[in-house]
């Protein structure tokens, strides 16, 4: 058992097809076949001189990454936003450690910094370091 690459004139792989090499099996008309069965290609790949090329990565709209950013900033504001609450109260009730303190401090100068954080530089974007 083998795995064909079925390429058309213009030297795009087609189709990929597992066949036995022995039954009688015929590729389309104007195609033709290359063992690639120790090979990584596939559908979309090109074939020329004897080599498979990758097809390119694609190309992902700036509006859909823009988006993605938007939701990761949103998530790690509300992480942000989650940890102030606890350490606020901690200092309004008068119970924090000094610990606290500088923590609730650390925590609200990265919300601040996140806040800022443009999104529409997508994919391009510098986040603040995490408090740790």
């Amino acid at each position: 058992m083998g795995v064909y690459a079925v390429i058309d004139q213009q030297g795009n792989v087609v189709n990929t097809v597992i066949w036995d090499g022995k039954n009688e099996w015929t590729p389309p008309e104007g195609t033709t076949t290359v063992d690639i069965t120790n090979t990584q290609a596939g559908i979309g790949w090109t074939y020329k001189e004897g080599v498979f090329t990758s097809p390119p990565p694609p190309v992902i709209p700036k509006a859909e990454l823009v988006a993605q950013a938007q939701q990761v900033k949103s998530a790690m504001m509300d992480d942000a936003s989650q940890k102030i609450s606890v350490l606020q109260d901690a200092v309004d009730l008068e119970m924090a450690t000094d610990d606290e303190k500088t923590s609730l401090t650390a925590w609200k100068k990265y919300r601040v910094l996140l806040n800022r954080v443009d999104v529409t530089t997508a994919p391009d974007i510098n986040w603040p370091q995490k408090p740790s």
